[in-house]
């Protein structure tokens, strides 16, 4: 009988091996189960590191698991009240335990041209695959300067 293996079983033949990924934890944040549902499958389907992500469908909820899981990079949607996604990157921004935290903007389409102040930079929902979101995200956490993709 042929059965699937399993993610924690994949992640222990890698440890055994000495395979070494590199443990990125990141937070997405929108209102739609169903697209945010879709961008951590591509995030969690990147198999050269090992993006441990969770999903938060509300900004005010998203200030306790930032604060439990430390990310190191929030994606956000920008179909999120605007002053909600203000407020969260000014807070994170102000602290000096969470400014360091890189913050994408997943865009629903770029003619509408909202730039978000702060945020370190922005990526087209529609076109978000596995090589695009991994190197998006390698760019930003590498850059100190904001970026646009």
């Amino acid at each position: 009988m042929i059965t699937t293996s399993s993610a924690t079983r994949n992640e222990n033949w890698m440890e055994a091996l000495g395979i070494k990924r590199t443990k990125v934890p990141v937070l997405i944040i929108g209102n739609n189960p169903i697209e945010m549902t879709s961008i951590y499958n591509v995030l969690v389907g990147i198999q050269s590191k090992n993006y441990l992500a969770d999903v938060c469908f509300d900004v005010k909820d998203s200030f306790q698991i930032i604060q439990r899981d430390k990310p190191k990079v929030i994606l956000i949607d920008d179909n999120l009240i605007l002053d909600d996604i203000h407020k969260l990157v000014r807070i994170l921004k102000q602290n000096s335990k969470t400014e360091h935290i890189k913050l994408i903007v997943l865009k629903s389409s770029n003619w509408n041209y909202n730039v978000i102040d702060n945020v370190d930079n922005y990526i087209l929902k529609d076109t978000i695959d596995m090589d695009l979101l991994d190197r998006v995200i390698d760019n930003t956490l590498e850059s100190r300067e904001p970026q646009f993709a």
